[in-house]
């Protein structure tokens, strides 16, 4: 049998009809974003992270879209004008180029930086714009945080020697968890899931009639006239050229003999240092960053039961629980118990998500085609295979949810072996199956 961390991986292969969405939507055929596909941080201390720096000019308006994040990863988009007094304004938008989430100015913002605090399960745009209309100099640096999972926390609560015994009659009721603040915080091995690297593999050509409706350039911007001191092709920059002094020398080439980059170079890197900080130390990251549309929870579900167990495991200072006490088997046991959990909640948040935007893609086909010059019938047609793209993508969810169901049921007889083992008598069916139950009926497709 392939292992379980195998065998989600595999379940997951088709859901890169998700990500072959273009997002944010749009049918004027003007707007030509440009892709900013984050890159693996190989940064030391940045380990498990994403991040990419581009250089460029604007003396109008500039889209860009940022992939290559996961949901559970923390996302701060940094963007800062160059050798120019004038401001630039930034737009942070979502399902389409006017869902504007947030609007910042370089005038106003602190040190000049306009910094976006973000979780997003796909795709989101940014447009750069320059209000006096003069050509203005910028770099965007966006990093993505290793990912972070444990807003889930634990159901597992201490079951007391009175309860081990079947038949014996309950003093420690099964408990929902409400919205309680005492969280047990999970470390155990959880699968890091790069959706993004998935999108394609077995359905995403059907999911790319949106992408056929837009142009998507990949590669940055045309060269421009050649005019001294202003980058005049967008260039792309890893983590590791802000620390040996790649991007110094790109900002000194691109700018001039009169600019001196080093007080750009020393805010950036003082802001990104403060990120990293607070990344390192804060307890409850999910409270700080901006979910992109209300499909991204951040809490653990309500009502979910409280689970009896041999092992419950105490919580240290640092917020997360300390397995040194626990035996082997449920530590087993329990990663894979974990990786369902998150699965799930990466199913569900995956599938809402893209049904609101597929649902808000499909109203503003209708309201914009005409204004567009995009004919009523060529429209139709092109909404049809939309509607076709999701009633495949509800087909797919079901699957997974079946798959899923099997794995967290596999893993809780697991967990039931190792109950039995310390005297815990047939757990799974006087408390597992309430909250194998409980996970049945949330991630169930409602629509």
């Amino acid at each position: 049998m392939k292992p379980l961390k195998t065998m989600f991986l595999i379940s997951f292969l088709c859901f890169g009809i998700l990500k072959c969405f273009a997002q944010p939507y749009t049918l004027d055929k003007e707007i030509e974003p440009i892709k900013l596909q984050l890159q693996k941080d190989t940064r030391k201390g940045h380990e498990g992270g994403k991040f990419l720096a581009t250089l460029g000019s604007v003396d109008a308006t500039k889209y860009y879209y940022v992939k290559g994040h996961d949901m559970f990863q923390f996302v701060d988009v940094l963007v800062k004008a160059l050798s120019n007094q004038q401001p630039l304004e930034v737009t942070l938008v979502n399902d389409n180029w006017k869902d504007v989430v947030e609007l910042q100015s370089t005038q106003t913002a602190k040190d000049g930086i306009v910094h976006f605090k973000i979780r997003a399960y796909s795709s989101f745009g940014l447009k750069i714009n320059s209000p006096s209309r003069e050509k203005i100099n910028y770099s965007i640096i966006v990093q993505a945080s290793k990912p972070h999972k444990t807003y889930l926390g634990s159901p597992f609560t201490k079951i007391k020697e009175s309860n081990m015994k079947a038949g014996a009659e309950m003093d420690t009721p099964i408990a929902s968890s409400g919205n309680s603040n005492i969280w047990l915080y999970i470390i155990l091995g959880i699968a890091i899931l790069v959706i993004g690297v998935l999108a394609g593999k077995l359905m995403g050509r059907k999911a790319a009639i949106v992408i056929g409706l837009i142009s998507i350039p990949l590669q940055g911007l045309a060269q421009d006239t050649a005019t001294p001191g202003f980058f005049h092709q967008d260039q792309y920059f890893n983590g590791e050229d802000l620390e040996n002094g790649t991007f110094e020398s790109a900002l000194k080439k691109g700018l001039g003999d009169g600019y001196d980059p080093s007080d750009d170079i020393e805010d950036l890197n003082s802001k990104l240092k403060s990120i990293k900080d607070f990344l390192d130390n804060a307890v409850n990251l999910y409270k700080s960053y901006t979910g992109l549309g209300a499909c991204i929870n951040s809490t653990p579900p309500p009502g979910e039961p409280r689970i009896p167990s041999f092992c419950a495991l105490p919580t240290t200072d640092a917020g997360f629980e300390d397995d040194s006490n626990c035996a082997g088997c449920f530590l087993n046991a329990r990663e894979q118990f974990n990786n369902v959990r998150y699965l799930f909640e990466q199913l569900s948040t995956i599938y809402k998500c893209t049904k609101t935007f597929s649902n808000a893609a499909l109203s503003f086909g209708d309201n914009a085609s005409g204004i567009h010059g995009v004919s009523g019938m060529a429209w139709q047609a092109e909404r049809r295979k939309i509607e076709k793209s999701i009633t495949e993508l509800e087909q797919a969810y079901d699957k997974k949810y079946a798959e899923l169901l099997q794995s967290l049921s596999d893993a809780m007889l697991k967990l039931s072996e190792c109950e039995a083992q310390y005297g815990v008598e047939d757990w799974f069916d006087r408390f597992g199956y309430m909250y194998f139950e409980f996970i049945q009926d949330k991630y169930k497709r409602k629509d």
